[in-house]
């Protein structure tokens, strides 16, 4: 069962009235061992733990360098994000992945400027 914030509080006043880690389990659907951490971490913080916050991994900050490398390189190619990342790798020397290539914008109106015709052949020599 998914805990959230409610399910926590309930747990750990279970405990409090010292019913078995067992029983709390069974009734919760959760591990024993999940019941233990929990009120392991009420113990030691004394605060309830909480669920959801801070999870995953930490999102890399926005450059300003890369922007402006996909940028030029969209207002030089009017390529897609993944055919872009080909391009800035090959000519700019910068590997930027195409859904970070996405975060930057590089098809809204204020990076769009008059493309050039340059042939598709650079990138493959």
């Amino acid at each position: 069962m998914k805990l959230d914030q409610r399910k926590i509080h309930w747990i750990i006043r279970q405990k409090q009235k010292d019913v078995s880690t067992k029983k709390i389990a069974l009734d919760m659907n959760i591990s024993r061992r999940r019941v233990q951490q929990i009120w392991k971490d009420y113990v030691d913080s004394g605060q309830e733990p909480t669920v959801g916050e801070n999870m995953g991994r930490p999102r890399k900050p926005f450059d300003e360098r890369e922007a402006q490398v996909v940028g030029e390189g969209y207002r030089l190619y009017r390529f897609g994000a993944r055919m872009l990342e080909v391009a800035v790798r090959k000519v700019f020397k910068i590997r930027i992945s195409h859904n970070r290539i996405h975060m930057y914008g590089f098809g809204t109106s204020a990076s769009i400027a008059c493309p050039q015709d340059i042939s598709i052949s650079i990138f493959f020599i």
